[in-house]
């Protein structure tokens, strides 16, 4: 039988939107679901559908688990999902495992239980509604993407560190002081790019002044 290169555990918003993307791409999944309805549309639109609970190696091994490159794990609920990480883990260690995180808490947990690909499933729309707030706010597209690419860089990186940290007080205060770094790491970005704007304007200035200059003593 046929094997795919990805599975997909869960083909809810999140899993949808990966399979369609990665189906529109020329790559083939194989699915796992536990809602009938859904595995039974599936079906019918020609998907590669498993029903069953995802945690269980026995329904993984079915699906391909043995032979897949990945395993995407966008399933809702909280604790299947960190059962399916351990399955996985024992069972097929062969997988990469790309895992679906509703919020940054939940994303600290998957980060303490070894996860390396974890994905916040309203990451990237906040920032895109932030760059379109800013953008409507007057600041030019190029500074506002540019920001929110800071901003994600700098907010993945610190994710792995406060997930360390136990201490709710330490965990506030650690956040808070990542929180100003942040915001003077953005603004001083803002202001270079600013007095580079106006050494641009200078010197163009400059320049033409001095053409004038030229062009006026050459005609007396």
């Amino acid at each position: 039988e046929e094997t795919h290169p990805v599975i997909i555990a869960g083909f809810g918003h999140f899993g949808n939107t990966v399979g369609r993307f990665l189906r529109a791409n020329g790559v083939n999944a194989t699915y796992l679901d536990i809602d009938s309805d859904r595995v039974a549309l599936l079906r019918r639109m020609g998907f590669k559908v498993y029903y069953g609970d995802a945690s269980r190696h026995d329904l993984l091994r079915a699906a391909g688990a043995a032979h897949a490159k990945l395993l995407v794990i966008a399933i809702d609920n909280v604790e299947k999902r960190l059962e399916m990480i351990e399955t996985a883990k024992k069972h097929f260690p062969n997988l990469h495992l790309y895992v679906r995180s509703r919020n940054r808490f939940d994303a600290y947990e998957l980060l303490n239980a070894g996860m390396l690909h974890v994905y916040r499933e309203s990451l990237d729309t906040s920032l895109r509604m932030g760059v379109d707030v800013l953008k409507m706010l007057g600041h030019d597209a190029y500074h506002a993407t540019r920001m929110s690419k800071m901003f994600l860089k700098y907010d993945e990186k610190n994710l792995k560190k406060l997930a360390a940290i136990e201490d709710r007080e330490a965990y506030i205060l650690e956040a808070r002081t990542r929180m100003e770094e942040l915001e003077r790491i953005l603004q001083e970005d803002t202001n270079n790019r600013l007095m580079l704007q106006v050494d641009a304007a200078w010197d163009d200035a400059s320049l033409i002044k001095e053409a004038t200059q030229q062009a006026t003593a050459q005609t007396e």
